[in-house]
């Protein structure tokens, strides 16, 4: 009774603000000259430096505090009044020494003090917080001292093993910093180091001059899949609200080209619990990629092509049963529809591949259980023209040099994933090419340049980074002890 009340209630809001909206006139678009009060200014030349990444701010009084990256090196500082004019030029606010300073965001609190973090990639990755106060300056156009400016110096917030980046930064009522970031790093490594949101928060002490600790690092995403570029706002009840990119609702499509001589068979049966879940021949469970990420809200297309349409044992029971089964049991090539024609058309299974693409023209590959059965470097070919071939046309337009092709899914990210124990085709042992090309492995995503017709872009080790879509939360009201 009560969720009738409550659907009904939000059915009389929709239509009252529908309602709203129809009586609204909306007016043209406004000109530039309408709404720009100033001419550009130049905030900073930097000559031969490399000045980039730069963030803004502005104060109670409507002077503007910008702080950027000069070279990847130091965090500089600068501040304009409300007329454009120079308060305090160009100062390094980074302490000496060596420093890789990346992606500065900065905020203005209560106060007029200036509070800014950023990401030191010199060593161990570090999230960076400092407080500067321009006031202790006497503001006369000329640089200012980090020694003075500075009333919290260079705090590290957070660093631990693995890559952080892309901090943002919000004052609350009680000028605590909040501060997220993306980041690498899990005690666990339960997430496979793929990127995830981390949240901390700052009590500022004014006459200690210290940074308080009073959340420490603590991860808000702990799902598996790429999250990045966070954001962070706190309202005026103190409700600190943080969005950020996040593949969950994604999409991804792995093809995987894999050899079918005499020395794969254990292989393939550790690749069906890679993809699907179950025990590897050497022990130990796996939970699978496929249910993995789809537990993680995201849809994931496979197909496991046989080279040369050998099935190996392993390929047609255990953990590669159902795929064996839902690839036509041995009878299947190529399909001619790419998967994702309904909800449940999520696999491709196990299908025979015997047509790849080398040097520009299609080969053949008869059933051999070895010489052609290892040719993964063409079959990667094929996997990427049947995107985009040697003419630039995608999708189901694309049409590489042999008859059947692999239609992918037009909305999914694409992965190709050789594997295979030898080279890229039989008549080249696989020590040989990884002397020569260390980054092409068979047994991750490589970048193929065995020709002029390999034009997909797919790198070593490659993360699964489907079309992001954005992902809000709101966190607990977060109050001190003091706090009302």
């Amino acid at each position: 009774m009560e969720t009738r009340k409550v659907r009904n209630s939000i059915t009389m809001v929709f239509i009252m603000l529908m309602s709203t909206f129809a009586a609204i006139e909306f007016s043209e678009s406004a000109k530039g000259s309408e709404i720009v009060l100033t001419d550009a200014i130049r905030v900073v030349n930097g000559g031969t430096h490399n000045d980039r990444m730069v963030s803004m701010a502005a104060d109670s009084m409507g002077n503007t505090h910008f702080v950027w990256s000069r070279n990847t090196h130091h965090l500089y500082y600068k501040m304009l009044n409300a007329r454009g004019d120079v308060l305090i030029d160009e100062t390094q606010i980074s302490d000496p020494g060596t420093q890789r300073a990346w992606h500065p965001d900065v905020k203005v609190d209560h106060n007029d003090n200036v509070q800014i973090v950023w990401i030191d990639k010199a060593g161990q990755w570090s999230v960076m917080y400092t407080l500067l106060d321009p006031s202790q300056d006497d503001l006369d156009g000329s640089s200012g001292l980090d020694a003075v400016l500075s009333i919290i110096n260079d705090f590290a917030v957070s660093s631990h093993q693995q890559n952080r980046d892309w901090p943002a930064i919000d004052i609350d009522s009680e000028n605590n910093a909040h501060i997220v970031w993306e980041d690498s790093y899990e005690q666990l490594d339960k997430f496979y180091q793929q990127p995830q949101i981390y949240y901390s928060m700052l009590e500022i002490d004014l006459p200690g001059r210290e940074a308080i600790t009073a959340i420490d690092d603590t991860l808000l995403t702990p799902i598996i899949g790429h999250k990045g570029h966070p954001d962070v706002a706190v309202d005026a009840d103190d409700f600190v609200q943080i969005v950020w990119d996040d593949t969950r609702g994604g999409k991804v499509e792995m093809v995987a080209p894999i050899d079918t001589s005499g020395s794969m068979n254990t292989e393939w049966a550790d690749m069906c619990v890679v993809f699907y879940g179950g025990n590897f021949a050497s022990g130990g469970h796996f939970e699978g990629l496929k249910p993995m990420l789809e537990d993680a809200n995201m849809t994931v297309y496979e197909t496991l092509y046989a080279l040369s349409g050998g099935f190996p044992a392993a390929s047609q029971s255990g953990a590669c049963t159902a795929a064996y089964q839902t690839g036509g049991s041995g009878s299947q090539g190529p399909r001619n529809t790419h998967l994702g024609q309904s909800a449940s058309d999520t696999s491709g299974g196990i299908r025979k591949l015997t047509e790849v693409v080398y040097n520009g023209g299609a080969v053949n590959l008869p059933t051999d259980g070895g010489y052609y059965s290892e040719f993964w470097g063409p079959g990667s070919t094929w996997a990427c023209l049947s995107w985009r071939d040697s003419a630039g046309r995608m999708g189901n337009a694309a049409n590489p040099p042999t008859i059947l092709d692999h239609r992918w899914n037009p909305n999914a990210t694409k992965i190709v994933v050789p594997i295979s124990d030898e080279g890229r085709t039989a008549a080249i042992p696989l020590s040989n090419q990884m002397t020569h090309r260390a980054s092409t492995r068979p047994t991750t995503p490589a970048s193929l340049q065995m020709s002029s017709q390999s034009l997909c872009s797919l790198r070593a080790g490659a993360r699964v980074r489907p079309t992001s879509v954005l992902t809000c939360r709101t966190l607990l009201s977060v109050r001190t002890a003091s706090s009302r």
